[in-house]
């Protein structure tokens, strides 16, 4: 079977994501949506992965679904997404993806996230600090979940029969 993981990413942190859990999945292919536009007519599974920014999915992830919801909607999906606020993932999700995509996935997880502080431009400076100031009174950690990312390669290995 074939595997595509099609994502992408604001600060590499969505990409990592997207190798770590190719690494889990033999042949799995990841495609940056920035840089290309994959045809998931040519998969057998489809993983769909985006950061989170102000509350919405990059915008090239949103392009790819658009111009391929129908296809989508035929095929094994998974959605991931990355963030630093996982106890908001329901209405990340339900504010960016079409209901039927979320409704007919087999797997949907929230992948975690990190802070990264460079290189950053001066508004996107001062939301960390505003958002890093946030998790230190709040005792947060912000890290990668590899247990989600363990939990969708399960996900997609029992999908593949």
């Amino acid at each position: 079977m074939r595997i595509l993981i099609a994502y992408a990413s604001n600060n590499s942190t969505t990409e990592m994501c997207a190798k770590m859990l190719a690494d889990k999945l033999p042949g799995a292919e990841t495609v940056n949506l920035t840089r290309s536009k994959p045809d998931p007519k040519d998969y057998d599974v489809v993983v769909i992965g985006s950061c989170i920014r102000f509350n919405n999915i990059h915008q090239s992830t949103l392009d790819f679904i658009k111009d391929n919801v129908d296809v989508l909607m035929k095929k094994k999906t998974a959605i991931y997404i990355c963030c630093g606020f996982p106890e908001k993932v329901n209405q990340y999700l339900l504010h960016n993806f079409p209901k039927k995509l979320l409704d007919k996935s087999f797997s949907i997880q929230c992948f975690g996230g990190r802070f990264k502080t460079k290189p950053y431009k001066l508004f996107d400076l001062l939301i960390m600090k505003m958002v890093k100031k946030t998790f230190r009174q709040d005792n947060r950690m912000l890290e990668i979940d590899t247990e989600s990312i363990n939990r969708m390669a399960d996900d997609i290995l029992e999908n593949m029969v």
